[in-house]
């Protein structure tokens, strides 16, 4: 929590100004670590537990220490550029005893403080790496959703679908339209989610992100489905579930079609609750339109996004079975 002098006491250094400078800065210093270590005593310890496992992913180097290299590296994997000069102030921020290293306790001060409604150090980028778990899975049961939908809304279509072992009649054309509308709309809404998200910037995604999907197999299942025939068994399963009376009509489900974004303050979540139904709402539309617009005028969609997150998933999967992770 060091205090930084202005820009007069940097002209004046050397001079009494530094000095009265400096002892108020250890003063005032001295005060908020005093009130963070007196709050640190109301941390639970499933908190806690996330702060250890932020902190050891922060140390890349493994030497107990997170120094300026190691912050900068876990930005840039979160798609944040910081400025320069913005990490080592960062650092200073919270750096105790000024050898531009941070230690666990500095490390755990700086999110009791963050936490308190306060600006502090590189607390908002630790933030964001333990929500990127949350996140990913927030992402995976919206594209799931859409799945749901899409599936339920087209059931009909697809009843005389013939089992992959029997001979039925050729495959009608209408099946494979669907397929691409299908394709379509799970592009815009996968484009539209990253964004929501901020976990994607045009063919790049997230590292966190990418590694916290890795480890749930939902999201590569709804790749999947952008393939013809991975596309033509899902729909299997809503025909027989659509047969046997287990599927809910569309219009008996929930509004709720964003996943309810987690939030400590009750009010806060609420809003954001209301907030994103009116959005999911009207992104359904909008992706409609824009797939139809595009048909309209010969540019279909291109399965852009989810292309490359697939092939993205299969490096890494490929890395890890050749052990090059």
């Amino acid at each position: 929590f060091r205090l930084k002098p202005s820009r007069f006491e940097l002209r004046a250094g050397g001079t009494g100004c530094t000095a009265v400078w400096t002892s108020r800065a250890h003063a005032m210093l001295s005060a908020r670590r005093t009130t963070a270590l007196a709050a640190r005593e109301h941390v639970r310890p499933e908190q806690r537990q996330k702060w250890e496992q932020a902190f050891a992913a922060f140390d890349l180097k493994q030497t107990g220490f997170i120094d300026a290299e190691e912050l900068t590296s876990v930005m840039k994997s979160l798609n944040m550029a910081p400025h320069a000069g913005e990490v080592e102030a960062m650092i200073a921020a919270v750096d105790h005893d000024g050898d531009n290293l941070v230690t666990y306790d500095d490390f755990e001060l700086m999110m009791i403080a963050g936490g308190r409604g306060q600006i502090c150090g590189f607390s908002h980028v630790v933030v964001r790496h333990i929500q990127m778990g949350d996140v990913a899975s927030l992402v995976i049961n919206e594209c799931t959703n859409f799945v749901d939908r899409f599936c339920r809304q087209h059931v009909e279509e697809y009843l005389d679908l013939p089992h992959p072992d029997e001979k039925g009649p050729e495959h009608k054309h209408k099946w494979h339209d669907i397929y691409k509308k299908f394709t379509e709309h799970a592009e815009l809404t996968l484009q539209n989610v990253m964004v929501l998200w901020g976990v994607a910037s045009q063919k790049n995604f997230d590292e966190d992100f990418v590694e916290a999907v890795q480890n749930s197999s939902l999201l590569d299942d709804f790749l999947k489905l952008t393939d013809y025939e991975p596309f033509l068994n899902c729909m299997r399963r809503y025909v027989h579930q659509h047969q046997t009376g287990q599927l809910v009509d569309p219009s008996m489900l929930s509004n709720n079609i964003r996943p309810t974004t987690p939030c400590t303050q009750q009010k806060t979540q609420n809003r954001l609750a209301q907030v994103d139904e009116e959005l999911a709402e009207l992104d359904m539309r909008r992706h409609e339109l824009i797939a139809e617009r595009r048909r309209l005028i010969g540019c279909q969609v291109q399965p852009i996004t989810s292309t490359c997150l697939k092939q993205e998933l299969e490096r890494r999967q490929w890395l890890e079975d050749v052990g090059l992770d």
